[in-house]
């Protein structure tokens, strides 16, 4: 397990506000894992939450995902959602989140969808009310070709990242 620190990320907005007052709330983590510098940063806007998983620096790919696929439809009910801590299915992607390329992913980009539905369906689980629409921006290499228990900590380190980066 690596050390993280949080860091506070000052926000400020057109009419020059004090970062206390801005309508934007951000927070941000940094850990190394595997030898590489991760920073999760997350902003909640009025109507979507950012959530930027960068390594060594970069961002090379772009999702959204939709929580809600109609106003008049509700997908999922708060009973659906597993929240216990030894719950088996905790990291399982809600199956109703569909994640959508925004930029740099190619169509075959299998790890760029999971970590947005796995970011998605946590937030999700969180929140079961939240509506707003999830974007999920990352690094290009934050993973591996195959799925190894070292890529497999990797995902759980990540996820505990954005959930210490809680902005929802």
């Amino acid at each position: 397990m690596s050390t993280a620190e949080v860091l506070s990320v000052p926000t400020t907005s057109a009419s020059n506000q004090p970062p206390e007052l801005s309508p934007i709330k951000a927070k941000q983590v940094v850990r190394h894992i595997a030898g590489k510098r991760v920073d999760v940063i997350a902003y909640s806007f009025a109507d979507k939450i950012m959530i930027l998983l960068s390594q060594n620096g970069n961002l090379g790919k772009m999702y959204y995902v939709p929580l809600v696929t109609s106003p008049s439809v509700q997908p999922y009910s708060h009973e659906m959602l597993p929240t216990e801590a030894g719950d088996d299915y905790a990291l399982l992607p809600l199956n109703h989140l569909t994640p959508v390329s925004v930029l740099g992913a190619s169509p075959d980009d299998t790890e760029g969808r999971i970590y947005a539905v796995l970011i998605a369906s946590l937030i999700c689980r969180q929140s079961p009310d939240e509506r707003r629409l999830i974007v999920v921006g990352m690094a290009h290499d934050l993973g591996g070709e195959s799925v190894t228990d070292g890529i497999r900590e990797m995902v759980v380190d990540v996820l505990q990242m954005v959930d210490d980066c809680r902005v929802w």
